[in-house]
């Protein structure tokens, strides 16, 4: 078993560089999840853009408390921010989250946004994998290992 260090240096270096460009980020899905006017999801997509340059810029607070925002991201989103909850995940995965679980959960559905684009690369494809592979041996007490052996007998085990 990889330590959680090593594991979190494989998802920074498979995901260095990249960025929101034009996807949807975390206020700008929040918004829509509260299905708030355009105006206000525009001020949402505006906020992602001011606050958060890289995926490294964002903090563990909001990673907490935005736990549902991936169900409403298209791919370049997801991939902007599932690195971010990786990370945060392995940190803190003893302390318990609503953003362990629902990330698990997007990645058993294929790890892609409502665009349904598979944007990763086959070096993030394996960190993901790793991850999965992580979560389950971190055990039951702490994640859904059910589902996330199966995100990777489904879709990720080929990367490991």
């Amino acid at each position: 078993m990889m330590t959680d260090k090593q594991l979190i240096e494989e998802i920074k270096k498979a995901f260095e560089g990249v960025l929101l460009k034009e996807g949807i980020g975390i206020n700008e899905a929040d918004r829509m999840m509260l299905e708030q006017r355009d105006v206000l999801i525009q001020k949402g997509r505006n906020l992602d853009r001011l606050w958060w340059r890289e995926w490294t810029d964002i903090q563990d607070k909001y990673i907490a408390s935005y736990s549902d925002v991936m169900y409403y991201m298209d791919s370049a989103g997801i991939k902007w921010v599932l690195p971010a909850y990786m990370i945060y995940i392995i940190k803190h995965y003893k302390e318990g989250s609503f953003s362990i679980d629902s990330t698990i959960y997007v990645l058993e559905a294929g790890g892609l946004g409502v665009d349904k684009v598979d944007l990763y690369t086959d070096e993030q494809k394996k960190v993901i994998a790793k991850f999965l592979q992580f979560m389950i041996e971190v055990g039951e007490t702490y994640v859904d290992v059910e589902s996330a052996q199966n995100a990777l007998d489904k879709l990720w085990g080929e990367w490991l």
